[in-house]
């Protein structure tokens, strides 16, 4: 299918898995972004519902979508759509930021993107997730068989996206994401410090490979969730992620898109 790579086609034309709580009328979001150009992806477990829905599971249609659905291309499934359907759906997930992205979630990730000299909005950075279904209930209070099952099926996908992007570092936000990914992809990560973190109390910090080219570097809070992360707790973060990705050759590109 030109312009859409085997893979990612394959993985979109995807089967829903059942009782896995998926947003009905949702499609995979194989990422927040161009990820086959951004040196720099925020790592999540999945997307939130509220990329498709409203609070009241109300599906975002017109001006307020975020996403393709399958009624907005007017398919039940992906698994025997067109192939222009199939590219309006891998468009879609590209164009994300261009769109209406969720800003109240991924404008606090960006100050810690943009101290590496990436950007979403700029299309240097992108986000990816473990489990590239939106699910409800949200990721924690679903069933550990259903995560369990989710992380087996889609975390291999998230895997080969890295190793055939140009992305160099990956952030990893959370104990829960760095705890699933290395559980579910074996890639070790050494704690290599601790951070203030939220309410004065010590947060970890780690760093190590994904692959050859690609760095990884996580940390034990949630930006978007843990109570008493403050704008310092924020500086400190971005200033160590900096540090290690300087001191590895890891960068970014400025917002004008030129290296760094």
């Amino acid at each position: 299918m030109p312009g859409v790579p085997e893979y990612i086609e394959r993985r979109l034309r995807a089967s829903v898995p059942g009782d896995s709580c998926v947003v009905p009328g949702s499609i995979p979001v194989i990422a927040f972004g161009d990820f086959l150009s951004a040196q720099v992806a925020t790592l999540g477990l999945n997307p939130s519902s509220q990329e498709f829905q409203d609070v009241y599971g109300r599906e975002l249609t017109g001006a307020d979508r975020r996403f393709e659905t399958l009624s907005s291309l007017g398919v039940t499934s992906l698994t025997d759509a067109s192939p222009e359907v199939v590219q309006r759906a891998y468009e879609g997930c590209r164009r994300y930021f261009h769109r209406r992205p969720y800003r109240f979630w991924f404008d606090q990730l960006e100050q810690v993107v943009t101290g590496i000299g990436a950007s979403f909005y700029s299309g240097s950075a992108c986000h990816l997730d473990l489990v590239q279904w939106a699910t409800h209930p949200k990721w924690r209070d679903l069933p550990k068989p259903v995560r369990l099952r989710l992380l087996g099926q889609n975390v291999p996908f998230m895997l080969e996206q890295i190793r055939r992007s140009a992305i160099r570092v990956l952030l990893l936000n959370g104990k829960t994401v760095v705890q699933a990914f290395t559980e579910a992809s074996g890639v070790r990560l050494q704690q290599v410090e601790l951070l203030s973190g939220p309410a004065h109390a010590p947060s970890r910090f780690y760093q190590g490979r994904v692959n050859e080219k690609t760095l990884a570097i996580g940390w034990s809070f949630n930006i978007q969730s843990s109570r008493g992360v403050t704008s310092e707790l924020r500086a400190e973060l971005t200033d160590r992620v900096r540090r290690v990705a300087e001191a590895e050759g890891f960068v970014g590109k400025t917002h004008s898109g030129e290296s760094i």
